[in-house]
């Protein structure tokens, strides 16, 4: 095998990246990526950030705008500032130059480096495209064939995206899951994929964020603004630090994951934030991502739940007063994982996931038209009596769910496997509808008359189901 891991070449953009054992490569002084990423109008005026990813050697480039504002027309320069993970994550983000700026309202083009990037949040929005759970497992001893796109198709799915020409993209969470070196004897899966530093508190590096994120997803990213949610991948002991430093959707805080000075990785929960949308037709749509990075799927972890609350409470008033509301969270409140992974006998094992969060968001819920979220690694839509739609959209990439054993319980999301309540006097009924695609790809969210079709396509393309959300209730074919 060659010392270095390949050149890639997309988007017109050529990285090579070193193996663990090699020093990094001369810089090549092209972009690696450049993106806009939809943010609260507190953080920038437009509601749209800026980024631009290259290699590590020279400064940040400026942007270039131009800006609308009546009847005139002008350019607008901005310096571009450098993001930092923070000296503590040592030399695991050192070979890339990661740069930001805030977009001018009333923008109409903008470039950076040389690279148009989506410039405004469109009105009159009639496409959001959606997907989550992306990059290729690299854990554990196992991985998924990197180099097949049968097996690891992400690059298909941004590529069907793009072609797509959506308004807005929406990722659910879960960028990174190249956690390990590859195993010895996978390597003609994963051989040469970049490993982490070893020794760090953390498992992500800049090199495996280029091969798990902007090498594949390069067609989406220069598609249209991207809304991001953090997943459970992205905590900061996982690979936090590359989502704070190239896709958190907030002005300065790259560091928010840099381990102590004694070498620990912090716990960190991001804000509620919101967007307000345009939808075609004479409505708006209010988008609510809610951090449920941390959380337990199987129990429910009171400390957890506790941090969790005030971040569903914030979500709640939020809402108020929004004419549609959808709520953005990585772990799904009404998620079903495959009885298959249950223990056997199941005991009090529940197959609803996430069931910290959705003790934490109990009784909080009432003003949401639809709750989207990833995690588990399928697409799945669930009608729930007292809580909005929830759809699961986790299927862009990371290994799949069992193709079997998913069905409605006769006991809701707060009981367990013995129809007992995990906490006395919280209950939710069982689910009323379920419907469960084990199949890669990504959904098209469209205005209706009423509401919203969402279309389930695979990773070329292809229609594979649809379902109609409209008045809090969820019908799928």
């Amino acid at each position: 095998m060659s010392s270095l891991v390949v050149g890639v070449v997309a988007a017109g953009f050529l990285v090579v990246s070193p193996t663990a054992s090699q020093a990094e490569p001369a810089p090549i002084r092209v972009p690696i990526a450049a993106y806009s990423l939809v943010t609260s109008t507190s953080e920038s005026a437009s509601g749209l950030i800026a980024r631009v990813v290259l290699p590590a050697a020279g400064s940040c480039p400026r942007l270039s705008a131009t800006v609308t504002s009546g009847s005139s027309t002008a350019k607008v320069g901005r310096a571009m500032q450098r993001r930092s993970t923070g000296p503590t994550t040592q030399s695991a983000f050192s070979a890339l130059l990661v740069c930001e700026a805030r977009i001018p309202k009333g923008a109409v083009s903008v470039s950076v480096a040389g690279l148009s990037i989506p410039a405004v949040i469109q009105r009159d929005i009639d496409e959001i495209a959606i997907y989550g759970d992306s990059g290729c497992r690299i854990r554990k001893g196992t991985a998924q064939d990197c180099n097949n796109p049968k097996t690891w198709p992400l690059p298909r799915v941004a590529r069907s995206i793009a072609r797509e020409r959506a308004d807005l993209v929406v990722f659910l969470g879960d960028f990174h899951y190249r956690e390990e070196e590859c195993p010895e004897a996978s390597s003609d899966l994963c051989g040469g994929s970049p490993a982490p530093l070893l020794g760090a508190p953390f498992t992500d590096s800049a090199w495996s964020w280029v091969a798990d994120t902007l090498i594949p997803m390069a067609p989406i990213l220069r598609s249209a603004p991207l809304v991001t949610v953090r997943g459970n991948h992205e905590l900061c002991e996982r690979g936090g630090n590359g989502y704070f430093l190239m896709f958190h959707p907030a002005f300065g805080n790259g560091a928010a994951c840099a381990p102590s000075s004694e070498g620990v990785a912090p716990v960190v929960y991001e804000p509620t934030w919101s967007t307000d949308l345009s939808i075609a037709g004479g409505r708006s749509l209010r988008l609510i991502n809610v951090d449920s990075a941390n959380g337990n799927d199987i129990a429910i972890n009171d400390s957890i739940a506790a941090l969790q609350r005030p971040l569903f409470e914030d979500a709640r008033q939020m809402a108020r007063g929004a004419q549609e509301s959808w709520l953005l969270t990585h772990r799904p409140i009404a998620g079903l994982v495959s009885t298959e992974l249950l223990p056997v006998p199941p005991g009090t094992a529940t197959p609803w996931s996430s069931v910290t969060n959705t003790y934490a968001s109990s009784g909080l819920l009432d003003r949401f038209d639809l709750m989207l979220s990833s995690h588990i690694h399928l697409a799945q839509a669930v009608t729930v009596p007292t809580l909005p739609p929830q759809v699961v959209l986790g299927n862009a990439g990371a290994d799949p769910e069992p193709e079997t054993g998913y069905a409605i319980p006769a006991y809701g999301p707060l009981t367990n496997g013995e129809g007992q309540p995990l906490v006395p006097g919280v209950e939710i009924p069982t689910a009323t509808s379920l419907h469960t695609w084990v199949e890669f790809g990504y959904a098209m969210a469209k205005p209706t008359t009423s509401g919203w079709r969402l279309e389930m396509k695979d990773a070329g393309g292809r229609l594979f189901a649809s379902c109609t959300a409209q008045e809090r209730d969820l019908a799928c074919n």
